[in-house]
């Protein structure tokens, strides 16, 4: 926990140009935002609340990284950042900050504490000329009073700035303070018949790749990093929901305005913003659109040198929050402070493995998992590198892709995990992928543990909730599957697998029409998604609508012919053409292609012909499909034999161990 100010409802700090902010935890320059990172904005009020006296380097760590073990170089970072902001270059232009050799800091400028009474808004950074003249004002000069210029009050040991006031100061003061009482009490009066303020009132906010001002794909990359850093710091917060990198990568080159995006991802608000990088600095331009009624209710821009990356994010991400939230409490800081990496070239590499890993094809995985090892090269720390990397491994693990064998990409995703969390525990993102390497050995238990920390982390993260779905499932959780999905499709409506999940789970709870729904929705958004093409036509046959159903399959034929073969056995088998189906199954069963058929894909061909005998022969060869004993207890496709003695004595046998391979 970092050094807390006390909250008031407008105060500020005002010397030279410059104006602090503490409530809003900004630094103003002539009526100009200051970029800062939380943590240099900390330090500058530590500096400040302590000023004249030294602060030693000790005791100022202590104050800024209670909780941590850092060394003497981010102190001195911090303090440079700080000196850079404020202007100040050699020691003959150090105005504020004195520093100590071998002892630490000391604030030497003289400084004006202002405080407002509470108000609807907080008043507007002064301007130069209107500081002097708060200055004058609030320090009148005096007879005895030596006359300094602006080197030697840098120079001399400094003392804190008081304000004498003469008689006539007094009066006027307390007349100031009686129309303070009588308006503030009008106003509390007011404030009783109106509503509380509640921020911008989005509940959710999506954040757009930014736009690239220049031709290369560096800087294309740059636009993406941008958006997955703010939507990473803003997930943090309670409110409003985030959508995840995977829903907007896709919108990195787009041809559609901010507002056709932001509708066509049914959210509330849109940040879109442009980027610009030349030679060693990148500008950034953002703002915050509405969609209710188009208005931008939020922007900036800020230039930074590269190098410094990372001190632009943490402004921007601030100052968005603060435009978010009605107030941003001293947790939230906390949730928005802290860097992914300081490493700039390790921070590249960590954006190129993000986005081909949003791709999820067994090519782009290859290519992120070169990236994202990369970038642990660099930097070993780097703890979401390891979070990502590992969620590759266990993509190409669970799917089997080529990329290396199943039990090694599993093995390699454990480790990377571990790696993340030994770094950082309160990583959503590692406790999911930690959770689907524990499901995977099947171990429920540690693996529900694992899900629930990670919702509990951030339960705006929707992958969390869509893989803790699949888990309940398997654990005959039907219900709270179901809860998890639609869950899942609320944080994330924009995505394909959101889409596509909750479908396959209303299917089993046999909510068909909800099924072709979202199975439709998912087509919209990635066509080539062929379990949604098959959970439609599944869900025709299921409602009784053979002709829909072999519309359907007729599609997937056209994507997956030995898939629709077995669909189209299975619907001629249900609507008593059974001929036909029997036919189909004799064909693909001297088919070169039979090994690639599901055991349970037969044995529901036959359930539904009323061979029984078969279709039992084929449920005891199927007995390493994931989720065996949910999908026999739930799936509609089994009705047929669930009186049968045979099927309750196979739902209580046990799993076979999972082969290594």
């Amino acid at each position: 926990m970092g050094y807390v100010m006390s909250e008031q409802e407008s105060h500020f700090f005002e010397f030279g140009p410059f104006r602090a902010d503490i409530k809003e935890r900004l630094l103003y320059r002539d009526g100009e935002v200051v970029p800062l990172s939380p943590k240099v904005f900390e330090t500058l009020l530590v500096l400040i609340e302590r000023r004249g006296h030294v602060l030693e380097k000790a005791e100022l760590m202590e104050i800024l990284w209670p909780d941590s073990f850092v060394e003497e170089s981010s102190l001195s970072q911090n303090i440079s950042r700080l000196r850079k902001a404020l202007g100040e270059g050699g020691a003959a232009e150090r105005h504020y900050i004195e520093t100590l050799p071998k002892r630490g800091y000391r604030f030497v400028a003289c400084v004006t504490e202002v405080r407002h009474a509470d108000t609807e808004s907080a008043p507007r950074p002064l301007s130069s000329a209107e500081t002097l003249v708060a200055d004058e004002k609030s320090i009148p000069a005096r007879d005895d009073a030596p006359v300094l210029d602006a080197t030697a009050a840098a120079a001399a040991p400094s003392k804190p700035c008081v304000a004498h006031r003469t008689w006539r100061s007094y009066v006027t003061f307390a007349c100031i303070l009686l129309i303070s009482a009588t308006t503030f009490l009008l106003f509390a009066r007011a404030c009783e018949r109106r509503p509380a303020r509640t921020g911008l009132q989005a509940k959710s906010i999506a954040v757009l790749p930014f736009k690239t001002l220049g031709a290369d794909g560096e800087t294309e990359i740059l636009g993406l990093g941008m958006a997955d850093a703010l939507i990473i710091k803003l997930s943090k917060l309670p409110q409003p929901s985030v959508l995840p990198t995977g829903s907007i990568f896709k919108y990195t080159k787009r041809d559609k305005d901010a507002l056709s995006i932001g509708r066509e991802l049914g959210v509330d608000a849109v940040l879109d913003g442009t980027v610009q990088r030349a030679g060693d600095r990148v500008r950034i331009t953002a703002q915050l659109i509405k969609l209710s009624d188009e208005k931008v209710i939020w922007s900036g821009t800020f230039d930074e040198q590269c190098s410094g990356i990372f001190a632009l994010q943490d402004s921007l991400s601030e100052q968005l929050a603060v435009a978010l939230t009605s107030e941003l409490t001293n947790r939230d800081r906390e949730r928005l402070a802290g860097h992914l990496t300081q490493n700039v070239e390790a921070y590249q590499d960590y954006l190129m493995g993000v986005y081909f890993w949003n791709r999820r094809t067994e090519e782009n995985l290859v290519k992120a998992i070169g990236y994202l090892e990369r970038a642990v090269g660099k930097d070993a720390n780097f703890a979401m590198a390891h979070a990502v990397l590992a969620d590759c491994y266990y993509l190409s693990g669970i799917n089997n892709y080529k990329i290396m064998s199943r039990s090694e990409a599993i093995g390699k995703a454990h480790e990377s995990a571990r790696s993340a969390l030994a770094l950082d525990e309160r990583l959503a993102e590692a406790h999911t992928t930690m959770a689907g390497i524990r499901s995977y050995h099947r171990d429920y238990e540690a693996a529900e543990k694992e899900f629930r920390r990670a919702i509990e982390l951030n339960p705006n993260y929707s992958l969390a909730h869509v893989r803790y779905g699949y888990l309940l499932f398997g654990l005959l959780q039907l219900e709270n599957a179901v809860s998890e999905m639609k869950r899942a499709r609320e944080l994330d409506p924009a995505s394909p697998i959101t889409n596509a999940a909750l479908a396959y789970m209303l299917r089993v709870a046999r909510d068909y029409d909800g099924a072709i729904r979202y199975n439709r929705i998912a087509l919209e958004l990635q066509e080539d998604i062929m379990g949604a093409r098959a959970g439609i036509a599944e869900s025709y046959i299921h409602k009784g609508m053979p002709q829909e159903a072999l519309a359907e399959i007729e599609k997937l034929g056209e994507t997956d012919p030995l898939l629709a073969l077995q669909l189209k056995a299975y619907a001629f088998a249900v609507s008593g053409r059974q001929a036909e189906a029997a036919a189909i199954v004799s064909n693909l069963q001297q088919s070169k292609d039979h090994h690639a058929v599901p055991a349970y894909n037969y044995a529901l061909i036959y359930a539904n012909l009323g061979d029984k005998d078969r279709a039992f022969e084929w449920l005891k060869k199927d007995s390493l499909l994931d989720a065996r004993e949910a999908m026999l207890k739930f799936d509609p496709e089994m009705d047929p034999l669930r009186n049968d003695p045979r099927y309750a004595e196979m739902l209580k046998a046990p799993l076979k161990e999972r082969p290594s391979n």
